[in-house]
């Protein structure tokens, strides 16, 4: 199992790196990045008796891997989630759509007191690809917040659950990145 972690991470990197030229395409990188960390997800539950800690390891196997260790520890989602990317598919409107779509669904699982990560995440991770995927969006305050919820709850274990302050400010982040998002609409027309 050693040997499939080492691979992982070499290839992460070798990905990470393509993808910063812009060797590979974004849809390439999404689909290529998703399967090594699900990978990578599974081989660390298995491995967490045997090698606690993934970055010893990589320092003990003389790996220099920055950007692996960053997206499969840190993050745990592609760039392309956190930071847009992905081609446009759509009028700058339908993405807008939405995007308010994904802010309401998760506005309303929060007040309906849902607070696990299996519940949440899928909201959040939907509600940034509709973020990322409204074309010429700047930088609205509190919209970034949602890209670190995403994070958070995907290092986060499925049967977890925030705690009250955790999901009250959930809820917060969640209604100024929504807030900012229609001023910024109301401004554009």
């Amino acid at each position: 199992m050693f040997a499939e972690l080492y691979s992982i991470m070499v290839a992460t990197e070798h990905l990470e790196a393509a993808f910063v030229r812009g060797a590979v395409s974004n849809q390439d990188y999404e689909r290529t990045c998703t399967q090594l960390l699900t990978q990578f997800k599974t081989l660390k539950t298995g491995l967490k008796d045997k090698c606690p800690d993934i970055r010893a390891f990589a320092k003990e196997h003389g790996m220099s891997c920055p950007l692996a260790e960053a997206r499969l520890l840190e993050t745990g989602v592609a760039a392309t989630a956190l930071f847009g990317g992905t081609a446009a598919t759509g009028k700058e409107s339908l993405a807008c759509f939405k995007a308010s779509e994904g802010f309401i669904t998760l506005v309303d699982a929060v007040k309906l007191n849902m607070n696990a990560v299996d519940e949440l995440l899928p909201l959040v991770r939907d509600l940034q690809a509709s973020i990322v995927g409204i074309p010429n969006l700047p930088p609205l305050a509190g919209i970034e917040r949602i890209a670190g919820w995403l994070v958070t709850l995907n290092g986060m274990r499925a049967s977890d659950r925030l705690t009250e302050e955790q999901t009250r400010q959930l809820a917060m982040d969640v209604e100024q990145a929504y807030t900012s998002l229609k001023n910024w609409l109301h401004e554009k027309t």
